[in-house]
């Protein structure tokens, strides 16, 4: 099976286009709502009640992810970058709580890399983990998909680089 085959049989094409669109800015706003739908939410991030929405998912995020981080049982080799990734948790945590999106967008990337590979290990790294992820656990691959397609650097206005990270936070806290 090809990768295109394994995306169209797995992910609907209003969620690929969303993420194109939101990438490169095309009515990002409507392109994230239909990601954070995608990723379970029932409220826009753009609502009056996301400044409310945005206090509550910063601490779930963070107490999520480092569950997750810390029930995933690792090679020995790897407990140093375990370690490493909890403390930048918490440093992202605190900085994004503090306003600086912009400024923490590629630690968020970071964080997400290392604790997927921590989860899969090596496999994490090769050219068909999209495709692997999508056929394990869909959601999960629509998510790493859309990972996948942030730039590793933006200069995006504020509201947007808060945005794309708040989708990823999102999941995180839900999974």
């Amino acid at each position: 099976m090809t990768f295109d085959k394994t995306i169209n049989s797995y992910v609907d094409k209003k969620i690929l286009s969303a993420i194109s669109e939101f990438v490169e800015g095309k009515n990002f706003v409507a392109a994230a709502d239909t990601l954070a739908q995608a990723f379970g939410s029932d409220k826009s991030l753009f609502s009056k009640e996301a400044s409310d929405f945005e206090s509550k998912l910063i601490p779930s995020f963070q107490k999520n992810l480092s569950l997750l981080v810390q029930k995933t049982w690792i090679e020995k080799s790897d407990a140093e970058l375990k370690e490493n990734v909890l403390y930048k948790l918490n440093e992202y945590s605190e900085a994004v709580s503090k306003g600086e999106w912009n400024k923490s967008y590629a630690e968020l990337l970071q964080i997400v890399d290392d604790v997927v590979y921590l989860m899969f290990g090596n496999q994490s790294k090769g050219e068909d983990f999209e495709e692997y992820s999508l056929r394990i656990d869909p959601e999960f691959g629509i998510f790493w998909l859309y990972m996948n397609s942030l730039p590793k650097e933006q200069d995006w206005q504020k509201d947007k680089a808060r945005v794309a990270m708040l989708l990823g936070m999102f999941f995180l806290a839900n999974y």
